[in-house]
Parts: C-alpha cells; structure tokens; sequence
C-alpha cells in the first residue's frame, strides 16, 4: 500500500500485512461471510469461502516476532522459521521440496518484528496432501544440526550483505539511532552476535514458544466447504498444548520513548552521492491517529506527485530521489523522510524538508486533498487483496492483533473521520524533533 524502500531490510511481512493505510467503499465486505471457531485451547481459526477462485490459501499466523527474540540471540525467530523447511521425523527438506512441487502447492515461512507466519497455497484437489505437508513441518521438525548450520550461514550472510549498499547501511544506522535499546532498531534478521550463538537446541525450544495455540490465529479462504474443513482443521491443532517454560525466555518488554531533541550520526563512505534520512517519531499502526499520519505521507512523499519530490527534485533541482514512508508497526513507529542527492546540496535540501513538514502543522490540509488521498488508498487496497492469501493474512493478522477480523471491514471508512484540523494537530504532535543519518563522501 504505501511505498516502501527497495530494500532488504523491508521485507518479510511488511508488504503482505501492510493493509492498514486504506479505505474501500461502505458496501463493499471482506468479513461478510467469515465464521469464526475458537478452539478450548485458545487456537482461533477463520474460514471464508470464495469459490471465485480456485484455490485455497491457509495462513498461520503467531503473535511472536523479532522483538521478543532473547537478548544476546537476535535473530532466533527468523533461523527458526528458516529451518522448518529443512525436514521432519518424516521427509528430509529435499522430499518435502519434491512433494510440493509434485501437489503444486506452494509453502512458505516467514517472519517480521510482530508477527511470524506458514502459508499455504493449493487447488482443492491436492489440498488435502498439501495440507498434510504443511502439519508434518508444523509438529514434527528436526532441525538437522547439518541443515541448521546451513541456514545460520545463510542468515548471517544475508545481514552482513545488508550494509553493502548505502542505502542499506542508512536504514541500519537510522533504526539504530531512533529506537535506542528498543528491538526495533534491529531487522528481524537479528544481529552479529546473536545468529552465531544460537544453537540448535535454542531453536528447538522456541519452535514450541513460537507455535502455542493461544497466541495463534489460522485463516482459510479459497474454494471450499467449511463445512467439511472445519473437522479436519478441528483435529490437526486440537492438541497443541500452551504453557511454555523452557529455555530462552522470551526479552521481556522494553519501554520507548521518544526522543525529546534532535539527534544527527554521519556516516563516511565512498559514494559519489549523499543519503539522508530524517525521521520523526509517527501513531503505532492502530493508534487513533494513523489515519492522520497515512494522509500526511501520502501528500509528503508518496509517488511523483508528492511534495518531497514535485518541490524539491523537480522544481529546484535539489535531489535525485525524495520520499517518504511511514513505517507502521504494532510498537513505537515513525515517519522517516529518504533524500538521495549531491552532497553540496544536503543542507538546502535538509531545509526544505523542514519546511514541507511544517507546513503540514501550520496550514494543514484541505478536505480535498485529503480525499484525494483516501481514494487512491482505496484502489491500492482493493488491488493488493484480491487474492485469496493476501485476504487469509490479512483477516489473521487482525484478528490477532485483538481487534478483530471485523475490524478489516471497520477501517475501511476510516479515512472517513479525518479531518484537516485532525492533520494539523497529528504534525504538531508528531513533528518535533527528528532524528537525522547522514551518508556522504
């Protein structure tokens, strides 16, 4: 839904479950004809039938990111959803690769600072086999210490390629800047330290943290009968078991606040062009005020017709590349402006900044603009969650959430109660003091 940095920290589930900046029309339901199971042991389950297409998608969903990831073993949530593919007291991981192709179905995990997930896709026809797969690396992995180490090397490999861009390394050293001892200043790969010290059987136990059933939400939509799903899904998770007190022990909750004066970091590389990136503390992805903060990215840094980039790469000539991007999450977020240009010319650039946004708080915006913004959210959001797995992720991760699936249909009137006085005060509370990495020669 909203633009976001081509890069690879941003990745995971931030593009499937982005489904919080957009407005549908009033008669449109995607939770119409969705039935809602909760089973005695806390599991939830969501069916939607949509014969429309034919194909089913499951989505499992866990409330355990990143951000509960122990200290000093960043990155265990990913190397754990990473190695469920790497086989099972059943199939070896190149049997389960076979099998899968053979069914034409397709399995994936992944995880996120809040969430971590298993999805699947498959044609009601093999999706009974399919689905036998996708419980097989669900209760039976082995994590083959062979496998395992493969995938740490992955892992670590992937974070360090991380920092070999700039704009990469920018992101890092911004998130770090910004959230301070917060977990959200690392990405969901982990970190240095912690993807060499977690072991195998770390990973063994937090499969177990990772998958109790209260904390769990499993959502199918796709061309079939609730009906007769609904005894087998009943009976594949029936048994799964909450109570867990192995070890790691999850990170216990860190306190943010935001930071109450500017702060600036340079960073020194070899580039011909200079990177900045200012950021402003922004509403968490529910907060009454998201609206507000999505309808002020919108018109600041969203596409070629945003502000960043209409006054300050087209009109004066100031930078190569202008945007912004308001980055939800379930936790403290931000709204982090992204300028690419000629080091001569940051600082004129920095200052047009500064002025685009307080604009925002003096002048606010007009109705017009406003709903100019809420339509093309509305088609975005419509084009976005046409198929049956984005629509299976997003009702579980609301539902998750605690909101509820309704809400899905709830907040699509939600740009509706956004008002230009509501965009005025979301700036002046918001925009106060930034936090500001600089990349230049």
């Amino acid at each position: 839904m909203k633009m976001k940095f081509r890069f690879s920290i941003v990745t995971l589930l931030v593009v499937i479950f982005a489904c919080g900046s957009a407005l549908a029309s009033a008669t449109f339901s995607y939770t119409e004809d969705v039935q809602k199971v909760v089973l005695d042991n806390g599991l939830t389950l969501l069916f939607k039938e949509n014969p429309a297409f034919d194909i089913i998608a499951v989505g499992l969903l866990s409330g355990v990111g990143s951000v509960q990831d122990p200290v000093g073993l960043e990155g265990i949530t990913y190397l754990t959803q990473r190695n469920l593919l790497s086989g099972t007291t059943n199939r070896t991981a190149q049997e389960i690769v076979i099998e899968l192709e053979s069914l034409g179905a397709q399995l994936q995990t992944s995880a996120s600072y809040d969430y971590s997930a298993i999805f699947l896709q498959s044609t009601p026809g093999s999706f009974g086999a399919s689905f036998d797969v996708f419980m097989d690396l669900l209760n039976n992995p082995i994590f083959p210490e062979q496998e395992f180490e493969r995938e740490r090397y992955l892992s670590q490999a992937i974070l360090a390629s991380l920092t070999d861009d700039p704009m990469n390394a920018i992101v890092l050293g911004y998130l770090e800047l910004f959230y301070g001892e917060h977990p959200y200043k690392l990405s969901p790969y982990g970190s240095t330290v912690g993807l060499t010290m977690i072991s195998r059987d770390d990973a063994v136990n937090w499969h177990t943290y990772l998958y109790q059933p209260e904390q769990i939400v499993v959502s199918v939509v796709g061309n079939f009968k609730t009906e007769e799903l609904l005894p087998l899904l009943q009976e594949s998770f029936a048994d799964w078991k909450n109570g867990y007190t192995d070890s790691p022990r999850p990170r216990e909750q860190v306190e943010f606040v935001y930071p109450s004066e500017d702060r600036e970091m340079v960073i020194n590389l070899p580039t011909e062009a200079a990177f900045l990136i200012m950021g402003y503390p922004a509403p968490a992805s529910f907060d009454e005020d998201s609206a507000a903060m999505a309808v002020i990215n919108g018109i600041l840094g969203e596409g070629m017709s945003s502000r960043l980039f209409t006054e300050i790469r087209d009109k004066r000539g100031l930078a190569y590349t202008a945007m912004s991007q308001y980055d939800e999450r379930l936790g403290p977020s931000n709204l982090l402006i992204f300028l690419a240009t000629h080091p001569q010319n940051v600082e004129q650039a920095k200052d047009q900044v500064l002025i685009e946004l307080k604009r925002f708080a003096d002048e606010g915006l007009t109705a017009e603009e406003i709903a100019h913004i809420a339509t093309q959210k509305r088609g975005m959001y419509l084009i976005q969650n046409e198929t049956n797995l984005s629509q299976a992720l997003m009702l579980a991760m609301t539902e998750l959430t605690g909101w509820g699936y309704e809400w899905v249909d709830d907040y699509m009137s939600f740009f509706d109660e956004v008002t230009p006085d509501d965009i005025k005060e979301a700036a002046q509370k918001y925009f106060q003091n930034y936090t500001e990495v600089l990349i230049i020669p």
